[in-house]
């Protein structure tokens, strides 16, 4: 539902009336009138039985926003002040980062408030659906701690506009990529090609075959390895060959080309190695279908 109202906003509203509807003003409301016409019956119902989330800004309603929102909220004052949330993020050299880091956030209150968290119980309760967590295997909390851990004593830990919002609620100037102004057109013209579908990505795929390219976010550790094996499957009858598919893996190693020998081969890795602002996941994997 919020994609087919993020697409209406671009669609209808000028950048400044879009950006201060997406993150929430006294006019958010008046906003979502005066589009609403436009988008589909059962989107349109969905909305108006929630403006409440209208009001907040429509970015901060989903259920891990909620739960970034409990974290600095509720657990991150007995942890540290604002003023030391601000300095870990202000900018600095990567040896002042490092030192910073050691010297005064990686505190023993740090590691326990943190793992605690970040627990498989909790994630699971508050964070996410439970049983997506169900092919996870190792500690959640040791290794959201660990890629924490790594990424705070880094100086990209400065801009990165996610690890903004989740200390403070905000992208610290930085926006997302979707919501910069420079960006705004671009996307305004080309919105109405944007076709949106609602089911099993598995259905889609049989019943589609006009595509070269997917996004398959990491749906595939949610997936045991039998899952994981047909959907390999599916892939292999329904793609055309040199078709490019991108994917996070978090916590479950799910790699089609390690997995399946000779079905798919790592596509331009050498030349994608960026920075992933979603410091959390452990890899971001590109890989082209084999002929």
């Amino acid at each position: 539902m919020s994609s087919e109202l993020k697409a209406v906003a671009f669609s209808e509203l000028a950048y400044d009336d879009m950006l201060q509807f997406f993150m929430g003003t006294p006019h958010s409301k008046d906003y979502f009138e005066n589009i609403k016409k436009q988008l589909s019956p059962a989107c349109r119902k969905y909305w108006e039985n929630h403006t409440k989330y209208i009001a907040q800004g429509m970015i901060h309603s989903g259920k891990f926003e909620h739960y970034f929102r409990l974290f600095r909220n509720s657990l991150m004052p007995f942890i540290h002040s604002k003023s030391t949330i601000k300095t870990l993020l202000d900018k600095k050299t990567e040896l002042e980062q490092i030192t910073f880091y050691n010297t005064k956030w990686n505190t023993s209150r740090w590691q326990l408030l943190f793992k605690l968290f970040f627990s498989k119980f909790v994630l699971g309760r508050f964070g996410r659906t439970k049983a997506y967590l169900n092919q996870v295997e190792i500690s959640v909390a040791n290794f959201l701690y660990d890629q924490a851990d790594k990424h705070l004593q880094h100086s990209d830990c400065q801009s990165n506009y996610f690890l903004h919002y989740i200390f403070t609620g905000n992208f610290g100037g930085q926006l997302p990529f979707y919501l910069r102004k420079e960006n705004f057109g671009r996307i305004k013209e080309n919105i109405s090609a944007l076709k949106l579908k609602q089911g099993l990505i598995q259905e889609f795929i049989t019943e589609e075959s006009n595509f070269k390219y997917c996004n398959f976010s990491n749906i595939f550790e949610y997936m045991s390895k039998e899952e994981f094996s047909k959907f390999q499957q599916l892939l292999l009858k329904n793609l055309p060959n040199g078709a490019i598919i991108s994917y996070w893996n978090l916590m479950v190693d799910r790699v089609f080309s390690d997995t399946f020998e000779g079905t798919f081969s790592l596509y331009n890795q050498a030349k994608t190695q960026l920075t992933d602002n979603g410091f959390f996941y452990k890899r971001f994997i590109t890989e082209m279908k084999n002929e």
